[in-house]
């Protein structure tokens, strides 16, 4: 973790995120100096959350090992369920921009957004962000195969972004017990650390 690294280099509050599922990852970010912690994957993984119950039993399925840091979705590096859509999306490379760019058109019908602007958005991300043609197709492509997961459950056609500490999740609290059980267990920990748990 570069938390420590990150508190020493900036005169700001500094939330640990990355990995983290439990207490005792709160008790550790705070040992660093930390304020706080950021966890997405956890608090997705809870029975409030609204992503749909077959999308969650997939999260829940995967083992520690079960992740991989991609550039084949959007052509930025980023952690995900190895799915085998990722595997295909990876082993695709000729393929890659026609079904980007068929993807990228099927998301501006869904959202209304002109051609004109999705074609000067590109423009712009190509110059500023140096990226290639495909890299930019890839990059629109990204919500679609999202929200074809995350919002329609549809896992077979989309994406699981994810952390790390994903293989560490096996089940689905409330947000309330899960906050509830997080501050117990950091408590506990500091505890032990202080020496205060005989």
């Amino acid at each position: 973790m570069l938390v420590p690294q990150v508190i020493d280099a900036v005169d700001l509050p500094v939330i640990a995120a990355g990995g983290i599922v439990d207490g005792r990852g709160l008790a550790g970010a705070l040992a660093w100096g930390a304020a706080g912690i950021a966890m997405g994957t956890r608090f997705l993984l809870t029975s409030d959350s609204s992503v749909p119950d077959n999308v969650k039993a997939e999260y829940l399925a995967t083992p520690a090992n079960g992740t991989v840091v991609t550039t084949a979705i959007d052509g930025a590096p980023q952690r995900v369920v190895a799915t085998d859509m990722v595997r295909r999306l990876e082993a695709a490379r000729l393929t890659r921009f026609p079904r980007a760019a068929a993807n990228a058109l099927r998301f501006r019908r869904l959202t209304g957004t002109p051609l004109r602007a999705l074609v000067a958005e590109g423009l712009r991300m190509k110059r500023s962000q140096d990226l290639t043609w495909g890299q930019v197709a890839l990059a629109a492509n990204a919500p679609m195969l999202t929200r074809a997961t995350m919002v329609e459950g549809r896992t077979e056609v989309g994406i699981l972004p994810t952390g790390q500490g994903v293989g560490a999740i096996d089940e689905l609290p409330s947000v309330a017990e899960l906050v509830e059980r997080i501050l117990a267990e950091a408590s506990a920990a500091l505890d032990r650390l202080c020496g205060s748990g005989d």
